[in-house]
C-alpha cells in the first residue's frame, strides 16, 4: 500500500492553487464543481464531492471543457462589420443598434419566421430562458434551437 498523500490530499494553496466553488453552465442539472485556478487561470475543474446533484461526478464537458475560458480567439470586446467588410471594435450601445437593425431588417423583409436563436450550452439556464423568451414573445416563432445536443 502506497504511503503517498493523493493530490485531494495536499493542500492546494501551498502550491499557489485557488479551489472556487461554482455550478457546472454546460447544461440544467446544476452540478456543483470547483475551479481550480493559478495565476488567474483556470488550470482544472474538479467535481464537488458534496455536490447534491452530482454527488462528486461530473460528465466530460463539465470536467473537462474550460479550455474557452482563456482561448486567444475569444472575443473581448463587441465588434460590427462595417461598409468594407471587416469586423471593427465599436461600443456596444451600437452592437446592440446593428443587431436590433438586422433583426428588423430580416423580418421585415421575410417574415418573422425568418429568424431563428441557438441557445448555448456554456450559459446558465435562465440565460436559455431569456433566448427563447427573446424569441418567441420578441418575434413570435418557436425557431430556437441549442447546442447542448451535440
Amino acid at each position: 500500500m502506497s504511503t503517498q498523500p493523493s493530490i485531494n490530499e495536499i493542500p492546494l494553496q501551498n502550491a499557489g492553487i485557488q479551489k472556487t466553488r461554482s455550478v457546472c453552465g454546460y447544461c440544467g442539472v446544476g452540478c456543483s464543481l470547483d475551479i481550480l485556478t493559478k495565476d488567474d487561470r483556470i488550470i482544472g475543474i474538479q467535481p464537488a464531492m458534496d455536490g447534491p446533484s452530482n454527488k462528486g461526478a461530473l460528465c466530460v464537458k463539465g470536467q473537462f471543457a474550460y479550455d474557452y475560458v482563456h482561448h486567444p480567439d475569444r472575443l473581448t470586446q463587441p465588434l460590427v462589420r462595417r461598409a468594407d467588410g471587416q469586423l471593427h471594435p465599436t461600443t456596444w450601445d451600437e452592437a446592440l443598434d446593428v443587431a436590433a437593425q438586422g433583426f428588423q431588417r430580416a423580418v421585415d423583409q421575410h417574415g418573422r419566421h425568418a429568424v431563428y436563436g441557438i441557445a448555448s450550452g456554456r450559459t446558465p439556464s435562465e440565460a436559455n430562458y431569456a433566448m427563447q423568451k427573446f424569441m418567441r414573445a420578441g418575434f413570435g416563432t418557436n425557431h430556437i434551437d441549442n447546442c447542448s445536443r451535440a
